[in-house]
């Protein structure tokens, strides 16, 4: 089991903890392929999350994945599938995650992988992490070149009195 990192990672920039009331922030990250070496069981750091970020909205996209690839986990350190459990990343799509949709090229309204009650709906992370992509049933491996994106969509806890 190894722990893949994106560019975002990479980078080590935490996002800035801005006191903005309300204010929505947006962090994004990308991960390209150099090799054959992502195989089941390994993790995939995506996005640096600071700690007092509050999860609002997550979007993966993917470039044509192998067919094997047919688990997926999206969550953090503290749960590896608090956002979406056992997603089927095959073909090249959109999957968009509180919201009661996943766009694909085909299909809208499809809510395959989320979870029935997501643990990670407006999940406040109470120390630095990341969003991870753990696969945890791939056939294959995943080829050379092959992309994954991810935008997070957050604001800070504290900024309004009346919000936790």
């Amino acid at each position: 089991m190894t722990t893949h990192l994106s560019d975002a990672i990479k980078g080590g920039s935490m996002p800035a903890v801005l006191d903005l009331p309300g204010v929505v922030l947006c962090r994004s990250a990308e991960f390209v392929s150099e090799d054959d070496s992502i195989v089941s069981g390994d993790t995939l750091q995506m996005v640096p999350m600071p700690k007092g970020s509050k999860i609002l909205k997550l979007e993966v996209y993917y470039s044509a994945l192998p067919a094997g690839c047919t688990g997926t986990d999206i969550g953090y350190g503290g749960d590896p599938d608090a956002f979406i459990h056992t997603l089927p990343m095959t073909g090249q799509n959109v999957k968009a995650y509180p919201g009661c949709f996943i766009r694909t090229s085909h299909i809208t309204g499809d809510i395959i992988g989320l979870r029935d009650n997501p643990v990670g709906l407006l999940h406040t992370f109470t120390a630095d992490d990341s969003i991870d992509i753990a696969f945890t049933k791939l056939n294959t491996k995943i080829p050379t070149s092959q992309h994954i994106k991810m935008a997070v969509w957050y604001k800070m806890i504290g900024t309004i009195k009346d919000e936790t």
